[in-house]
């Protein structure tokens, strides 16, 4: 369980208290509402916060400005990722994974091609997979789905499910309310500075509203 206590930092967020529970977690928001300013404090992006979060030494955190040279070969941006897994992986392990999701076509074609000759679709596609590949007990996304196709949703709500079956916790953003299909999620609301109580929700199918 990640915890946050009294958790303040400028003028985007003031004196929140939550947690977050093992499973699928998401919190909604409009833009500019201090989502990514909240994950990056929870990440540990961003230090000179006040107040206390414990619970967060075991996770990977994708946010919206990866740190990569786009100059980089797809190839090249794996094996540095799989280099960050406290287990060495072959390359034979990833691409059984890439396969077990539909991809090793996508990922046979670009794999000696530049990071900036994929489009922005197929570098979120390749960033997400990737990281999610890695053994954390936390994966935390900002705004995972914002700009992908609904092809692309479906393959993320995949990979999210299978995480959450591996018993694993799932945090992300959003500024869309996401339902999910055949998964339970507890669903924060931001505003006001504030992260307010979440309510569950099963859902009998995925859409965006």
């Amino acid at each position: 369980m990640i915890t946050i206590q009294n958790l303040s930092y400028a003028s985007m967020i003031e004196n929140t208290n939550v947690s977050f529970q093992i499973g699928l977690n998401y919190i909604y928001g409009k833009n500019g509402s201090g989502k990514s300013t909240f994950l990056d404090c929870l990440s540990g992006i961003i230090h000179n916060y006040s107040g206390t979060i414990t619970g967060n030494d075991d996770l990977i955190y994708m946010n919206q400005n990866l740190y990569f040279s786009m100059k980089l070969k797809v190839k090249d941006y794996v094996q540095f990722v799989l280099t960050l897994d406290r287990v060495k992986h072959t390359y034979n392990d990833y691409f059984a994974y890439i396969e077990s999701i539909g991809l090793k076509t996508f990922l046979d074609e670009a794999w000696n091609s530049e990071v900036s000759m994929l489009s922005g679709g197929e570098r979120r596609k390749l960033f997400f997979v990737t990281m999610c590949y890695l053994d954390r007990e936390w994966y935390v996304f900002d705004e995972p789905f914002a700009g992908v196709d609904d092809e692309g949703k479906q393959l993320l709500t995949t990979i999210l499910e299978r995480l959450v079956d591996s018993k694993k916790g799932v945090l992300f953003t959003s500024h869309e309310r996401i339902q999910f299909e055949n998964m339970n999620s507890t669903m924060y609301t931001l505003e006001n500075k504030q992260i307010y109580a979440p309510f569950e929700q099963k859902q009998t199918a995925i859409s965006n509203h």
